[in-house]
């Protein structure tokens, strides 16, 4: 329970547990309960829109949907993204672009992509029928946050000394545990589809991680967020696909 709260502490604005940072391995380890967090903030949307779309058109309730996540997480991962964007565009070096991305400037392609990324969700939230808007809408919050784990099972921290230094390196049994709390979720609303798509999004892990890798030397907290972000489309364009 208490590693439950620590991951709801660390990635929500909801009040869980005491003030003030734990011990990096027990933060480390409350990884494993990053999809439920996922889950629980799907809830969240779901409840939010089925209110919603009782006074409000299709349309307008998925922009507030994105309002609402956007709020139950204080726009941590969002700014991860930005920043990640504006190291990998404007550095030339490993050690540049870290440095760009602890910059809290924000750059002028970091704004566009961010405003893509938005889109992009928006767009995949309000073409989804109304048989898969429910479902799509609880589970890609868990895409979003399992994502993470692998990628933090992956890859060292690229930075000395960091917040996410407490989660990159994070041991296969933790991953194992994280997985396996996703893909009950994914096959109980999606069925062998849903592990399909998990599938997609550990290769795709695998992917990126091996990207940041190369052009940083690990990742940070930034590229947590990022992935966590692009996890989440990506989630949402294999749920429109028709296979």
């Amino acid at each position: 329970m208490k590693r439950f709260l620590l991951a709801v502490q660390f990635l929500t604005i909801i009040p869980a547990g005491r003030p003030g940072l734990p011990e990096p391995a027990e933060l480390g380890r409350s990884m494993v309960f990053f999809p439920l967090v996922g889950v629980l903030q799907g809830l969240v949307l779901v409840f939010a829109d089925y209110l919603l779309l009782k006074v409000l058109p299709i349309s307008v309730a998925s922009g507030f949907l994105l309002i609402i996540l956007l709020l139950t997480n204080g726009g941590f991962h969002l700014d991860g993204f930005v920043d990640t964007v504006d190291g990998l565009t404007g550095g030339g070096s490993p050690e540049e672009r870290l440095r760009i991305m602890r910059d809290s400037r924000t750059g002028a392609i970091g704004v566009v992509c961010v405003v893509l990324l938005l889109l992009m969700k928006f767009l995949c939230i309000d073409t989804l029928s109304l048989d898969e808007r429910g479902v799509s809408v609880l589970l890609f919050p868990l895409a979003g946050r399992w994502a993470m784990v692998p990628m933090a099972s992956w890859a060292p921290y690229a930075r000395q000394e960091g917040l996410g230094k407490a989660f990159a390196g994070t041991g296969s049994v933790t991953l194992l545990r994280a997985t396996a709390i996703g893909a009950l979720f994914f096959t109980i609303f999606l069925g062998l589809r849903g592990l399909f798509i998990l599938a997609i999004l550990l290769a795709l892990t695998y992917a990126i991680t091996a990207f940041f890798n190369k052009k940083l030397g690990g990742v940070t907290g930034d590229v947590f967020g990022f992935h966590s972000e692009v996890s989440e489309v990506f989630f949402l364009l294999l749920i429109l696909v028709d296979f």
